[in-house]
């Protein structure tokens, strides 16, 4: 059983009755759903096929049907953002109250709920509520949790499955859509508890005049409640209207379809050389078109389209924390302390011959020091590190929302996730990737400064400083020489890490073993991105760049 759902903290309203204290919101923004000559196809399997089916005003209808038949598939695809999930084609018309179905015309309760943990419940509802804009619901939030029992005190994370499940559907509540879409809400649940889940379900469509669709394979809990049952048939693929006399023998019929079903699903075909060397041939074009087209979404994404600007500052300040937060900063101090202790001491303390030697090439050295430590040791080790550390985190983020729904929950709030997510995203690491340089380099410096006088209390700081900054130190210019070249090098590395990052967060995730790949994939792709860079500027960068030792 699913723990989140083992708690049994879903009781029954106190009083069905209540809509009578609770006025109604937006009842005339009441809406049907009509599917016209639906088909979808997952790569070459048909999964419905020119489909025609009502779903009524204020109704309660359930679409039953076996596992693996494409029950989700279809809560995606009325809820209007099916096309955001690679592989699957989609043709016909969804309405909503006579309108294309897209993101916002239906509010989705996910079978994972899909909250955003890192708010509070009122920060839940707040979001949803602001997205909302002036169709928001007109019911105070505070008011809609009460209502639903979900505590305000108790941290998102730490909810059970039931004060989850009941936040869920406020939040939704809050952003108000004329038709709420349900997906398996009672999976993993016992019948006692499947039974409450029901009854919460009946109690919101009746209290707030709801189009409600429960797409399920527990029709036994949920049939109680229900206006009518559409049974999704696999063979026919199509959406059959049971009537309501035939619903005691729902089990009859689905048996033989669950059957063939796990039939066809063990069918596989082996796949030829010529098709592989296709496929894979296809993989790379693909991914060759969609890094350029990915790049030139990115740069579109630097301009901040926030519906509401206070949230998406909001994204940017969790973003900045996970990129350029406290423990960054001691991360990248701590490279540049071991960056200049290492090049300072090794360099001084193992110079070959140095009897000899030194005094001639302690001057040069210290300038090479300044210069290598400036333009090259240090951008290259802070890059990688902000690639591998920053990237990791904001991928795993991106990727836990990702597998919990919580990007197609923002899609279903009119909350797009590139402007309210990729976007803080590219800022925190456009500042953040220099900034990051900047304390390393400011820790190896000091450092290099602190071992260097150490090691030759004769010749001392001031000897250091003189000879340290001789190949950086420009003329009454502010910067260091080559500062130019720098700052691009690092903002192009930001960049390409953000992209990287979040395109690798929000693929597809079908379990936690994706989520763990997609960060394996990240500090790959992205410290390999950061060194290219580097070898590429250095070809220009460093012509005409010797330090100078007069």
């Amino acid at each position: 059983m699913d723990k989140r759902n083992s708690d049994s903290g879903i009781s029954p309203p106190e009083n069905n009755d209540r809509h009578d204290l609770i006025p109604v919101a937006n009842a005339t923004n009441q809406a049907g759903i009509t599917l016209r000559q639906l088909t979808v196809m997952a790569g070459s399997r048909v999964l419905f096929e020119k489909v025609d089916a009502e779903f009524r005003p204020q109704e309660i209808t359930l679409i039953v049907g076996p596992s693996g038949v494409g029950k989700s598939i279809l809560t995606r695809a009325m809820a209007g953002i099916l096309d955001e999930n690679e592989g699957l084609e989609l043709t016909g018309d969804i309405l909503i109250n006579g309108q294309p179905a897209k993101n916002g015309k239906a509010g989705v309760v996910f079978q994972a709920f899909a909250l955003f943990d890192e708010l509070n419940p009122m920060g839940n509802m707040e979001f949803a509520h602001a997205s909302g804009g002036e169709h928001a619901n007109p019911i105070p939030n505070a008011e809609l949790l009460n209502e639903l029992r979900v505590p305000l005190q108790v941290p998102t994370s730490r909810l059970s499955g039931g004060q989850r499940q009941r936040l869920a559907i406020a939040r939704t509540l809050a952003y108000n859509p004329p038709v709420i879409l349900y997906d398996e809400p009672t999976s993993g649940l016992d019948p006692s508890t499947a039974e409450q889940v029901a009854q919460l379900i009946q109690q919101t469509n009746r209290q707030h005049g709801k189009t409600s669709v429960v797409v399920t394979h527990d029709y036994q809990s949920l049939m109680p409640i229900a206006d009518r049952i559409y049974l999704l048939d696999p063979i026919r693929k199509k959406l059959v209207d049971v009537p309501r006399d035939q619903w005691s023998g729902l089990h009859d019929q689905l048996s033989p379809m669950a059957s063939n079903t796990m039939k066809q699903s063990e069918v596989t075909v082996r796949p030829t050389v010529g098709s592989i060397i296709k496929e894979n041939l296809y993989k790379f074009f693909e991914t060759t078109a969609n890094a350029v087209i990915f790049t030139f979404v990115g740069l579109l994404s630097l301009i901040p389209i926030w519906k509401t600007p206070r949230w998406g500052l909001r994204f940017f300040a969790h973003f900045s924390r996970l990129v350029f937060g406290l423990t960054a900063w001691l991360y990248l101090a701590a490279a540049g302390v071991i960056a200049g202790f290492v090049s300072t001491y090794f360099t001084f303390q193992f110079l070959p011959y140095s009897a000899f030697t030194e005094p001639l090439l302690v001057e040069d050295l210290l300038n090479a020091l300044g210069f290598a430590l400036y333009r090259i040791v240090v951008p290259i080790l802070a890059c990688i590190l902000v690639a591998a550390r920053c990237g990791a985190a904001v991928t795993a983020d991106i990727g836990g929302r990702e597998f919990g729904n919580q990007i197609d929950a923002m899609r279903t709030f009119s909350a797009e996730p590139r402007y309210y997510l990729l976007t803080p995203i590219l800022w925190a690491f456009l500042i953040g990737t220099p900034l990051l340089s900047f304390v390393s380099f400011e820790a190896a410096r000091w450092t290099s400064l602190i071992t260097f006088t150490l090691a030759d209390p004769n010749r001392g700081p001031d000897f250091w400083h003189v000879y340290f900054y001789r190949g950086l130190m420009e003329p009454d210019q502010f910067f260091f020489r080559g500062f130019g070249w720098l700052i691009v090098k690092l903002l192009v590395c930001g960049l390409g890490t953000a992209l990287i990052s979040y395109y690798r967060g929000v693929a597809s995730k079908y379990s936690t073993s994706d989520v763990s790949r997609s960060v394996t994939a990240t500090i790959l792709w992205a410290t390999l991105f950061v060194l290219v860079v580097h070898f590429v500027f250095a070809l220009y960068e460093y012509r005409g760049s010797v330090p100078q030792t007069g």
